[in-house]
Parts: C-alpha cells; structure tokens; sequence
C-alpha cells in the first residue's frame, strides 16, 4: 500500500514572519543548481530534490524544515517535505517558491554567477572583448 503524507503548506507571509521573529527552523531550497540564477531566500540551505534521499541527514530533526523550489506549478518542494515527514522530520513546503519571494522583494542572496565557454576576441579598434 502506497501512502501519500499530507505535509501542511505555508505561505509567504507565514515563512516572512518566522524569519522575522527568528524561529527555529531550516530553510532548503530543493530547486537543481541550474536554477540557482533565480535567486535563494536567504538563510537556504541548498539541497536539490534529487540529493535529498542521500543528505537529509545534514537537516536538523529538531527543527521543523521548510522546503521551497521555483513557483507554484514546481511540486519539488511538496514532494521534499512529503519525503522528510516520512522519514520523521517534521516538515512544511512554501510552493510559492523563490518567484513569489523576489516579487514580494523579500530577502534573497544572487548566487554568482559562472562564466563558462568564455570567448575572447578583439573587435576592428583593438578592443578585447570576453
């Protein structure tokens, strides 16, 4: 018999005011690396949904977790909260996710970004370009 846990889901305005009022708890983006561009809420750890099965023992099973990803249409962080309340952490999924955060203008931290097939060339007047 394959059971689904029903993990309670919270708003932005709920996760605002716990970080506002510096409740325990531990916020993880589930989102892959690729979407990191995005933004991350600040204070996330970074665990993407695919890791999850093999580093959830890096969460503190004290606290409650709160998973997020990109946007409601993202289930990563419902499926991440359903996958730590089955392992006994007590767990919430924020689905509106780090899109709903910036456009809200809560705090994110820019993940830098990495230059990768870097070309450099140099136009007609002498200038290097990369």
């Amino acid at each position: 018999m394959n059971e689904t846990l029903t993990v309670k889901v919270i708003t932005k305005d709920a996760l605002n005011d716990k970080m506002r009022k510096n409740e325990p708890f531990q916020l993880v983006n589930v989102l892959d690396p690729q979407y990191y561009h995005l933004g991350v809420i600040k204070g996330s750890k970074r665990i993407p949904l695919a890791e999850l099965d093999k580093r959830y023992t890096e969460l503190d099973k004290s606290k409650e977790i709160v998973t997020y990803c990109a946007e409601t249409s993202c289930s990563a962080s419902r499926k991440a909260a359903e996958m730590l309340a089955a392992k006994g952490y007590k767990a919430s999924a924020y689905e509106g996710g780090i899109k709903e955060w910036t456009a809200a203008h809560l705090p994110v931290e820019q993940m830098p970004t990495t230059k990768t097939n870097t070309t450099t060339t140099t136009t007609p007047t002498g200038k290097t370009t990369v």
